[in-house]
């Protein structure tokens, strides 16, 4: 502090003792109430640094938890992807099998109608025969009444019902 003290015959003056102490008195109450003060803002940093700790803390626990939510979420949509794609497998092979069905279905039916038609064709080609032979029949049929003396066709029904009578009378 280094204050210079009048000299009297006695030593120091009182007053300037006095003086001196009330000052430093003064001083080392200001300086006491800097203290509080700064011990006052230290213990509120303190309590902010506790709080922002938590708050870290809080925030790194939310992190984890958000974490395990995300890796929980990212296994349930692989899972669920495997089982589409599964699912999607599943499908494509039925659908497969049963196109193959229907294709083998097709196909027999197929075979089965070409078999009709050739059956069809068969018998058109027999009719047409049988057709053709009927109408040489005729052909040779009406060639041979037209080549023929007069029969009871040619005759009235009158003269037809005379004659049976009388091969009848015969009998």
């Amino acid at each position: 502090m280094g204050e210079s003290f009048t000299r009297t015959w006695r030593g120091y003056r009182p007053a300037d003792v006095d003086a001196a102490i009330a000052r430093s008195t003064l001083r080392i109450e200001q300086l006491e109430h800097e203290l509080e003060a700064a011990a006052a803002g230290t213990t509120a940093m303190q309590v902010e640094i506790r709080d922002l700790h938590a708050r870290v803390d809080a925030a790194r626990e939310r992190e984890q938890s958000l974490l395990r939510s995300l890796t929980d979420l990212r296994e349930r949509r692989e899972e669920w992807e495997r089982e589409a794609a599964a699912r999607a497998r599943h499908v494509l092979l039925d659908a497969e099998e049963r196109a193959a069905a229907l294709k083998s279905e097709g196909i027999r039916q197929v075979g089965e109608l070409q078999r009709q038609v050739e059956q069809l064709l068969g018998m058109r080609t027999g009719l047409t025969l049988a057709m053709q032979r009927l109408s040489e029949d005729i052909a040779a049929a009406m060639a041979r009444l037209a080549a023929s003396p007069a029969t009871a066709i040619d005759r009235t029904v009158e003269d037809q019902v005379d004659r049976w009578a009388e091969q009848r009378a015969e009998y």
